[in-house]
């Protein structure tokens, strides 16, 4: 399985260079980022952004520190950061499989991290969506090595100022820790483990200070409530509508995360509903990944209850890890029910197949693609094109964004 598991990586790292570099892909919210960073100093970057953008600051200063370095067009350059931390998620990502002795329980669930057209795409855009679930790869393969649990504060207190998601992480981590190590049984215990983890919980302190900092800046507070208003239909209802919520964003999760054919999605949900039926009856594999990632979600949905983060299509993305490992956990379930353990490896290597099979169909659709639309205009047969002064703006914004390296050849 190493040589198979191999050859899938190197086929992953292909296709996500082809994506990223040879068929650009840009959308209106990279762009607006991406104009925001080139247009702004270092210390610039650290004020709230225009054009209703706004990112970690680390994020920002990362983005910049690569457009200054590298020698290419500024529309390669931004795109380099999120190539690498991509490449990395699911190297990391090999390096946790290996480290479970290239179980061929992987093989669905890594193609599903590196052949979904959803996370590839939303992987490589330039926000900082990809190093959320970098983020968490890394924090699946590592969190239980001796070093990690020495220097776990460090990789928080960057993250946290990376990526929002590193908030949610370093508090999940220490949810899920106090638990596992059973703080909370008396006083003293619990003194101990905030005596042992004070750093950790010190970690997303610079974050905090920056944020309280932020808010006090112009423009903040205009910009906070815009985005909680473009958001509010992320936020989980406290009414009756919470049920069509909670079907649509099922829904949301199997058509992103796992496949966006239907019945292919309903499928694989189906294949978690072993994990639900029989996980509190005995050992069940990822055990500690799931729960810890358990505990991050939850920090996310009770900040999403009160208006403070959306929880929405592109921020699935570092939600992945979470659900694949309860598919594999699900399935390897399955694998040892008498009727089907016969057949098993022969049946799971066909729906794995099938899997990779439908992600080509739609692999090279990318939701709002400015840089499609532009060769759509151009192969038109008209001589002239009719556009809304919005759209003009738009159409400027993207030629400032690539240098004008993409034009439309009609007036």
């Amino acid at each position: 399985m190493k040589k198979v598991y191999l050859f899938l990586l190197i086929l992953g790292i292909i296709i996500r260079f082809v994506i990223q570099f040879v068929f650009p892909a840009f959308n209106g919210d990279e762009i607006s980022v991406g104009n925001n960073i080139k247009h702004s100093g270092f210390i610039e970057l650290l004020y709230p952004l225009k054009f209703g953008q706004s990112a970690p600051p680390l994020f920002l200063w990362l983005q910049k520190f690569f457009i200054e370095i590298l020698p290419f067009s500024f529309w390669i350059n931004i795109k380099v950061l999120s190539f690498i931390s991509s490449i990395l998620g699911i190297i990391l990502f090999y390096v946790f499989i290996k480290r479970n002795s290239f179980s061929p329980i992987f093989l669905l669930l890594f193609i599903i991290l590196l052949f979904n057209p959803f996370i590839i795409n939303n992987s490589l855009t330039v926000k900082q969506y990809t190093i959320d679930l970098t983020g968490i790869i890394f924090l699946i393969a590592w969190f239980k090595t001796k070093n990690f649990k020495k220097y776990n504060w460090a990789f928080f207190l960057v993250w946290s100022l990376i990526s929002n998601i590193g908030l949610f992480a370093c508090c999940g981590y220490l949810i899920y820790d106090l638990f596992s190590q059973r703080s909370l049984r008396n006083f003293n215990a619990f003194f101990d483990f905030v005596k042992k983890n004070a750093l950790t919980i010190l970690a997303p302190v610079p974050y905090v200070v920056y944020f309280f900092w932020f808010m006090n800046q112009e423009g903040a507070v205009e910009l906070q409530a815009y985005m909680v208003k473009y958001w509010s239909s992320s936020f989980i209802p406290l009414d009756s509508s919470i049920f069509k919520y909670l079907l649509y964003t099922i829904h949301g999760l199997w058509i992103y995360i796992f496949n966006a054919f239907e019945i292919w999605g309903i499928f694989m949900m189906i294949l978690m509903l072993s994990f639900f039926l029989f996980s509190n009856k005995k050992q069940f594999m990822f055990r500690e990944e799931i729960l810890l990632l358990f505990c991050i979600v939850i920090v996310h949905l009770i900040l999403n209850i009160f208006h403070m983060y959306p929880f929405s299509d592109r921020l699935y993305l570092y939600i992945a890890p979470f659900l694949v490992l309860i598919l594999g956990s699900s399935i390897a379930t399955i694998s040892d029910f008498g009727v089907i353990k016969k057949h098993f490896q022969k049946v799971y290597v066909l729906i794995s197949v099938v899997t990779l099979f439908l992600y080509s169909l739609y692999m090279s659709g990318n939701d709002n693609n400015v840089y499609m639309l532009y060769e759509k205009l151009n192969n038109l047969n008209a001589k002239e094109i009719y556009a809304t002064e919005k759209s003009i703006e738009t159409i400027d914004s993207f030629n400032e964004f690539t240098d004008n390296k993409f034009v439309i050849n009609k007036k």
